[in-house]
């Protein structure tokens, strides 16, 4: 006779002993199923692993009830939606179906995540070029690692023949690990050309990469992060975009994220994580930013499935022609594990190199495991964005409100916003009919307006690009806004209380008016270190457009730009 051993927590008081007895039978039974698999259970929910409970009996008593699966071979969403009186019943469907489905004939599925998973690379394989070469340049591809056992195995999955191209080189740069990694490495070189640098120290991203190039043998370089993981035909499709595209300095891939069992990350599950840079402001810690273009497209989308050229693209897979790579100096060793990438691509934009984003190239990208995640992470990231606001902030700035402007959507995809200031509007006082009139004028260009007509009101965020002010006494010291947000005063009356009022206007970046004695009488009777612009026009097209063009000239020419 088979005696059914009850775990210790099922008898406690709060089970009543026909629920603990249908419990341990069921938990007997999913053992023998193999519908449950320990390892993937402890690996993706972390609340399992904290309670040192046997990762069955977690599942069994809280697991299922906040939606985790018991492993990719069973999909309880798939049984409830199919079987509704079992969700009307509340059992938890594993054990339902171990119980009762199985003999009744009821159907299981494979989790949804595998099967979207096979959906996404068998689309993909339909789309790729399958490019074949005259000669195959060899690659050097460079993986930097720390502890990062658990997601080397998984990227060295079946490598070679993903990559779909037979000339390469690995060289992985080991930063101390102490996990086994440098003794699976040494065992995977009898099959794959793997050279280890072993560090004793955890080194930066730059130099790990530099360090590594330096010895690489390839024509090309491939930085990797380990916690990629590619798909069929990856790596060949990056080399087509490379050799079939004149003056590419580097290319990037598409990069989704893996599908994500917690409830706090599921809505990420199968997104695009990367197709492109572009940059975007804020206020704090430095006034622009680089991110993905991804939130808005569909992994299939047609924009994401060709090449393109974008101002940037992540280390996290970039192949770089190594003599240009060397040119340009590498990636710069200042930072540490942030913004190297982006610095990289826009030293390679401003040598008149291309940057390519190769959409049939598809990783999955485990995310960031090679980042800092220490006490220090955002004492970092401040350190990374100072040294990248003040190498880049200039250039960016001129160059992104250039491309607002003609709305080119190559360095930013964000509209033009334009702020106006007068705390008499209200009144119908004398800008009145200018400021309604410029307003739709820079509608009718799609650009973004708002306007700030109290006295007490600074508030400008990180999305406006332009102040114009029409009253003198506004106070500017406490304006929130970036600091390269361009400041123009307006200046069509003389209605000051006295001299000692023109030295406010070298607050401002730009002085305009549309009063041709008032530009005269400034320009032969007042010191002022600001350009001023006469736009003495019939039009309010014609002074919209006079104000957009004296802006872009000065940034242009290098005239004057400089954050405050």
């Amino acid at each position: 006779m088979n005696i059914i051993k009850l775990p210790r927590y099922l008898l406690h008081s709060k089970f009543n002993f026909k629920n603990s007895f249908i419990l341990a039978k069921a938990h007997d039974e999913i053992v023998k199923s193999g519908l449950f698999n320990a390892d993937f259970y402890l690996e993706h929910y972390h609340e399992a692993k904290k309670s040192l409970m046997d990762p069955l009996d977690y599942y069994l008593l809280h697991g299922y009830k906040k939606g985790h699966i018991p492993s990719l071979d069973f999909d309880p969403d798939f049984y409830l939606n199919v079987y509704p009186d079992v969700k009307y019943s509340g059992i938890n469907p594993l054990v339902h179906y171990v119980l009762y489905g199985k003999n009744e004939g009821k159907l299981i599925q494979k989790s949804s995540a595998v099967l979207r998973r096979k959906e996404i690379i068998d689309t993909n394989f339909n789309l790729l070029n399958n490019h074949e070469f005259i000669e195959k340049p060899l690659i050097s591809i460079i993986i930097l690692n720390r502890d990062g056992l658990h997601h080397l195995k998984r990227l060295f999955v079946d490598f070679d023949n993903k990559t779909n191209y037979k000339n390469y080189e690995i060289i992985v740069v080991d930063n101390a690990s102490s996990d086994g990694s440098v003794e699976f490495l040494k065992e995977l070189s009898t099959d794959l050309p793997i050279r280890i640098i072993e560090n004793s120290v955890n080194i930066s991203f730059s130099k790990g990469n530099n360090d590594a190039a330096k010895i690489a043998n390839g024509d090309y370089l491939l930085l990797l992060n380990n916690d990629i993981e590619p798909t069929f035909g990856w790596l060949n499709e990056m080399m087509g975009t490379m050799l079939n595209n004149r003056d590419v300095g580097a290319v990037g891939a598409k990069l989704i994220f893996p599908y994500y069992f917690s409830r706090k990350m599921k809505h990420k599950s199968f997104t695009i994580q990367h197709c492109g840079d572009i940059f975007s402001e804020r206020i704090y810690p430095c006034c622009l930013y680089a991110k993905n273009k991804s939130h808005k497209h569909g992994i299939f989308d047609s924009s994401v499935n060709e090449d393109k050229e974008c101002i940037s693209v992540t280390g996290a897979v970039m192949l770089i022609k190594k003599d240009i790579y060397d040119k340009c100096g590498g990636l710069d060793e200042e930072y540490n594990y942030g913004l190297e990438d982006v610095d990289f691509t826009l030293r390679l934009y401003k040598n008149n190199y291309k940057t390519l984003y190769c959409g049939t190239a598809l990783l999955f990208h485990h995310e960031s495991s090679t980042r800092l995640k220490d006490k220090n992470y955002f004492d970092n990231d401040k350190h990374n964005f100072k040294i990248f606001w003040n190498k880049w902030g200039d250039y960016l700035s001129k160059n992104m409100l250039i491309d607002k402007i003609h709305e080119n959507k190559f360095f930013t995809e964000k509209k033009l916003k334009i702020t106006f200031v007068d705390t008499n509007f209200k009144n119908h006082n004398d800008s009145y009919k200018m400021i309604k009139g410029l307003s739709k004028e820079f509608y009718k260009s799609n650009y973004d307006i708002d306007l700030i007509s109290d006295a007490d009101d600074y508030f400008c965020g990180s999305s406006c690009d332009v102040l114009i002010s029409f009253d003198l006494d506004y106070e500017l010291e406490n304006l929130e806004a970036r600091d390269d947000i361009i400041k123009i005063f307006s200046l069509n009356n003389f209605n000051f209380s006295q001299e000692d009022d023109f030295s406010k206007l070298n607050h401002y970046n730009i002085i305009i008016t549309s009063k041709s004695y008032i530009y005269t009488y400034l320009k032969e009777n007042i010191s002022i270190n600001k350009p001023i612009f006469n736009i003495s026009n019939d039009s309010n097209k014609d002074h919209a457009e006079n104000i957009l063009f004296n802006i872009e000239a000065i940034l242009k020419n290098n005239e004057w730009f400089s954050p405050n």
